[in-house]
This record gives C-alpha cells, structure tokens and sequence, in this order.
C-alpha cells in the first residue's frame, strides 16, 4: 500500500519533530561528557585518598553493614556524616575498577551528565523546551560546578542532586512508593536533603497550586524516621574541626551568612573568578564590611524578584525560592567546619538555573514580536555560555593531581597554615625532601603550633640527621594532650624520638586501644616493652 505525498510530508514531519524534540536528551550528556574528558585522566586528589584508597570498607561486600551503619570516615576518627549511598557507589566503583581513578571520574562524569537531563527535563515538564535547554545548559556548563564533577570525595552532592532531582519529578507525577524511595536516598546521599520536603511544600503551592496533602506528610514522615535512625546510630549534625574552622555567635553568623550570598552570587556571575577548591574568608565583625552589605541588598532583590514572579511566572518564583531553602544550610546561620565551598552550590544551582531558564522564556514570549532583541537575548546568552565552558576546561586542570590541586587552594587561601602542610607531605610522598621541607616551615610561619607540620617536620630533620633542630619542633608535639584517634600515633613516636620509652610507650598503647588490628602499633608496643 502506498502512501500520498501528503501522508509521506505528514510522516516526515512527525519523525522530525520527534527527533528534534529528543535531540537535547542525546547532545546534554554528551556535551557533559565532552566538557570534562580531561578529568578522565586524572588522579586522586586529597581526600579522595582517605576515602577510596586507604579505605578498605569499601573493597568487599562484606562490608556492607559497616557501608549501611557507619560513618563515610569510618577508618578514621566520627565525623557525623552518614552517607550510606555515597559509600556503596565508591563500593561500585572499586568492584569494577579496582583503584584506577579513571573508574571513579567516569562516575562522577556520568551522573552529572544524568543530572543534567534531568533537569533538563524538569523544566520541559513544567514549562517548556526553550526553559529547559536554557535551564540544562547553565547547570552544565556553569564553571561552579567543576569541584563538585572533578572530586570524588565529594560525589555526595552529585547523589544528592541526581534522587532530589528525581524524587521531584515522581512527586509531581503522583508516583507515591518511588517518590518516597527517592526521597530516602537523597537523605542517604547527603545530609543537606532535609530541606527536600520543604521544597516539595513550595512545589505544590507554586507549581501545581494546591495545599499540602498526603505526599508532603509522606515526605515529613520520611524526614522523621531518617532523623530517628541517625540518632539511633548515633550521629549528630555537629562536624569535624578543618583547617578552616572558625567560631562565632550567632550575631557574628549572621553576618557571614550575608558576606556570603555576596560572594556566591560574584562567583556567579564573574566566570574568571579565581577557582576556589577550597574557599575560605574572614568572618565579619560588623556591618562596615562592603560583602556583608552586598549581601543584605542581594537577599532584599531575591526575596523582591520571588514576590514579583509568584503570579507573572511560578517556575522563576518556584527556582528562587529552591535556590533560598538550600542556601540556609550553607549560609554559616549554623556554624560550619568552613565558611564556603564551590560544591555546596551544586543543589542550590539548580533552583537558580530553573529561574534562569524560564525568565529567558519569559523574555522571548513577551518580545515575541522583536525578532532583533530575542537574537541579541540568544547571542549574548551563547557567549556567556561558550566562555564558561572554555573555563570549565580551564578549571578542570587544577584537578589532575594534588600538588595543582593544593598550589591553586594556596593561591585562594594563601593565609591557611594547613594547606602548606599538607603540600609538603604530598611533597614527602614523593620523596622531594627539600620542598616537603619548604612548605612545612612556610605552615609554621603561620601557625607555629600547628601539630602535624610540627611532626613532620620533626620527624624529617630526625631522619636526615638534624637532631638538634628535629628536637625544637618535637618538643611542640608533645606538648598538646592527644584526644583525636590520628593524634597519638604522633605524640607516641616523638616521644619515642626524643628518647623517652616509657612516655612513648604510654600512648603507642593508647593508639593500639583506639586501632586494635594495627600490626605496626602491636610491632612498636612490642619492641619497646622489650627494650624496656
């Protein structure tokens, strides 16, 4: 049976249209997947080491408890962060490819490209496919995204992001038991998804424009027996001291909670802002300081433009608010183990790339008759699109090791003690003696005190035979009265280098208490007790 030309134009318009309406689900992953091939080749960067190659919980199966229970550090000292789900995916990781650090970037690539889609088609379900592209495109391509896709250690956010942007999507779609299953995970992925049901409030009032019902009791439900098994486990919210921590009231929080925003929003919008892998800043002490007051005036324009767009466009009213709910937990309001981080944006971003999306569409819609205007719109949005991939490929550079890694987090922070210290023993691994020296005694121009570089530095001098020098910062050392796991261990061999047995012995046996199974600290306990 043959067809009438009419039919075949009709049939070729519908395979065009079709492809062309699918065509942004196949070229976002790839364009994800091109942005960050660099990253491939990579190698572990800081904490990933801890967490991927000393940490055998995540190389068997019979682990799994330990994965399910535990902290994500659990080879180390409590940290407070359950992350089941982040545990179990560096667990998948290894069964496949062992500690090749290709695997692990591959993953992290991947699951920013799905993320993309997702909100790709987030934005295509609530508004439209201009909003969508605009949306996916600025979430992609954004360079603040780089530290999140580049660090496995912190493949928490990209899981956090991929079940929240699912559970939305199931939610919206009155897909009860998988919304549910979606929103655990989030919460298992990482701790910042307890603000998840209050989005889901703010998506129905918004977005579907109905009251509260079941499903956002279902998600308080949720929240309530995640909340009861974290406390069963014994985990808090309270984190680790870092070398960026800091004390404040809650006055003085406050204020850095503005200084912020401020900083955030000038990351943003500037894409040659120096890269901050790690991002530490003074904490203000008044109101003079020009951030704290950039960011009260960038809170009033939030708030103002929410207000504004709840009826002339729910899903730029609906982003802005995402954008407000997640920045409260990273605004310092509750004291953090550092002031800001580049990756703490990844969720947030995807509020603010909604707004994005639909205010382009909005713009277009209203100038639907300026032709001229809607292409200066498109021209200018490209160009700021095409440079910040160029960035994007800039930033990823920083990544392939940790000494880029740790000499562009001093150029950041040149005032971190701890970020020279730990430079210097990525230095010793190397077996570079004289630049591990160097940036030991750069750490404790600093901060004199600081316990590890005193170690280290210590305990080289001892070994290249400068006994008397080794001793002015072994001496420091034992000073300090030893309370985190990864302390005595130190205290012990300084007092074992200086020597005095009985001392070092003492607290060789406090170290054997706290790790059990070390055969190195059964070997010193040993031998010391037979010298003594």
């Amino acid at each position: 049976m043959s067809l009438s030309p009419r039919q075949q134009v009709e049939i070729k318009d519908w395979l065009f249209s079709s492809v062309l309406g699918h065509l942004p689900l196949l070229l976002l992953p790839l364009l994800s997947l091109f942005l960050y091939l660099s990253t491939l080749h990579h190698d572990f960067v800081l904490d990933d080491v801890l967490l991927v190659v000393a940490n055998p919980y995540i190389k068997s199966w019979k682990y799994l408890p330990e994965m399910l229970t535990k902290d994500a550090w659990n080879v180390w000292d409590h940290h407070n962060y359950w992350r089941p789900m982040f545990s179990i995916s560096l667990a998948l990781d290894y069964s496949l490819w062992g500690l090749n650090p290709f695997g692990f970037h591959l993953t992290n690539i991947l699951i920013h490209a799905i993320n993309t889609v997702l909100l790709y088609s987030l934005g295509k379900k609530l508004q439209n496919t201009t909003c969508a592209i605009f949306a996916s495109l600025l979430f992609a391509l954004h360079p603040i995204q780089a530290h999140a896709v580049n660090v496995i250690s912190i493949r928490g956010d990209l899981l956090a992001a991929f079940f929240t942007l699912l559970s939305l999507q199931l939610f919206l779609s009155g897909r009860t038991i998988p919304f549910a299953i979606a929103l655990l995970l989030a919460l298992l992925s990482k701790e910042i998804s307890i603000v998840l049901p209050v989005v889901l409030i703010f998506a129905g009032l918004i977005v579907e424009e109905q009251r509260p019902d079941l499903r956002h009791i279902l998600a308080f439900v949720i929240l309530g027996i995640y909340f009861v098994l974290r406390l069963s486990l014994e985990f808090s919210f309270a984190l680790p001291p870092s070398i960026f921590s800091y004390h404040a009231s809650w006055d003085i929080r406050l204020l850095l909670a503005f200084k912020a925003l401020a900083l955030y929003f000038r990351a943003l919008a500037n894409l040659f802002e120096m890269p901050h892998p790690f991002w530490a800043v003074a904490v203000p002490s008044s109101l003079d300081d020009l951030y704290v007051i950039s960011g009260i005036l960038v809170l009033v324009l939030l708030v103002l433009a929410l207000w504004r767009s709840f009826k002339r466009d729910s899903l730029v009213a609906f982003g802005l608010g995402w954008f407000v709910i997640y920045f409260l937990p990273i605004s310092n309001v509750k004291e953090l183990n550092q002031t800001m981080a580049e990756h703490w944006l990844y969720i947030p971003m995807i509020g603010l790339c909604l707004a994005f999306g639909a205010a382009v569409n909005s713009a277009f819609t209203r100038l639907r008759g300026a032709h001229l205007v809607q292409v200066g719109i498109r021209a200018v949005v490209a160009v700021f699109l095409i440079l910040a991939a160029l960035v994007v490929r800039e930033k990823t550079r920083i990544y392939q090791d940790e000494e880029s890694f740790l000499l562009a987090a001093i150029r950041a922070n040149p005032q971190i003690a701890g970020l020279y210290r730990i430079l210097g023993s990525t230095y010793l691994a190397r077996q570079d003696i004289t630049r591990a020296k160097e940036f030991y005694i750069k750490a404790l121009t600093l901060d004199p005190d600081d316990f590890t570089a005193n170690y280290m530095l210590g305990s080289l001098l001892d070994q290249t035979g400068q006994l008397d020098e080794a001793k002015i910062y072994l001496e420091r050392v034992t000073r300090i009265k030893p309370t985190l796991k990864l302390e005595f261990y130190p205290v012990a061999h300084a007092w074992e280098l200086l020597g005095d047995k009985e001392k070092a012995l003492f607290y060789y046996r406090k170290a054997l208490e706290l790790n059990p199974e070390s055969d190195q600290l059964k070997q010193k306990v040993v031998t010391l007790e037979k010298t003594k």
